[in-house]
């Protein structure tokens, strides 16, 4: 009986205790809740990624055209690439990858699609043979099929 009286006193004090905490600490606690919630936004965008309206290049349905013309036009490697190879050239070509340093220590890498040189530069690391020799008319050409353009 007692301590039914008791409580609501105990709990008038741990709020206003609360409250003391909150004031005095409120920059620390806004700064860890803002750096939360972006990283949380980085990693719903991560995962949305294609998804979202935000890739520039966005996958067709059909790729057999290209692959045939790339087949065609290029050749090698392409002339001998496996099903398992044709996706991983997709992926690349259309997939997010984590590139630039994150903008504070902390938060997650964001997805983005790779610039039409770091693709240049992943097939030269790939296919040293078959893209080393790649001129820049070649690689119009190269990107042409892929894109259209």
């Amino acid at each position: 009986m007692r301590i039914k009286r008791f409580l609501p006193s105990l709990a008038f004090i741990l709020a206003v205790l609360a409250l003391i905490l909150i004031i005095k600490y409120q920059l620390p606690i806004k700064n860890f809740l803002l750096f939360n919630f972006e990283k949380a936004k980085i990693h719903c965008e991560n995962f949305f990624f294609q998804a979202s309206s935000r890739p520039e290049r966005r996958r067709p349905v059909s790729l057999l055209v290209k692959e045939t013309e790339l087949k065609l036009y290029v050749g090698e490697p392409f002339k001998d690439f496996s099903d398992e190879e044709w996706e991983k050239f997709w992926g690349l070509i259309y997939e997010g990858y984590p590139r630039e340093a994150p903008e504070k220590e902390g938060l997650p890498y964001r997805f983005r699609q790779l610039t039409h040189e770091e693709i240049a530069a992943e097939l030269m690391e790939l296919y040293p043979l078959e893209f080393s020799f790649f001129q820049d008319e070649h690689w119009q050409i190269f990107f042409g099929i892929l894109f259209g353009k």
